[in-house]
């Protein structure tokens, strides 16, 4: 886990994995090493990706005030805390989308049963083919 404080004047909020993390300025928050990893470009050489990434340097002549931006945060690799506030921005639970365009799908929360369910076709295996008898065997005219 990696403790990290926010040196810039504003909020900065990363994305990983599907969730946002929220940096506080001037503010330490804690988050997992791969979160980490991924919105710092901790570990990598070449910051260019997390710089582009977050809007800090779109140009190559422009990888110098970027990097001033990502020097500003402070990381601190740390034992894992149960109490520790997590960067991680809690959305609760995703919202159930409905299709608008037809109410006939819509129900008020409960499922209901469908007597438009059909039964399965059963297939059958076609026949077998007639078993094919050996002829006997043929007589010459010479016999």
């Amino acid at each position: 886990m990696f403790k990290i404080t926010n040196g810039l004047k504003e909020d900065f909020v990363g994305r990983f994995n599907g969730n946002d993390y929220k940096f506080p300025a001037g503010e330490p928050a804690y988050c997992e090493d791969d979160a980490a990893m991924h919105i710092f470009g901790i570990g990598q050489k070449d910051k260019t990706e997390i710089l582009s990434r977050h809007g800090w340097a779109t140009y190559a002549s422009s990888i110098e005030e970027g990097m001033k931006k990502l020097n500003a945060f402070k990381f601190e690799h740390v034992n894992p805390k149960l109490d520790a506030p997590l960067a991680l921005i809690d959305h609760g639970p995703a919202p159930v989308v409905q299709d608008d365009e037809d109410d006939e799908g819509a129900t008020d929360g409960e499922l209901e049963a469908s007597s438009s369910v059909e039964e399965p076709e059963v297939v059958q295996e076609p026949p077998a083919p007639p078993k094919q008898r050996a002829l006997p065997p043929s007589r010459s005219a010479a016999a």
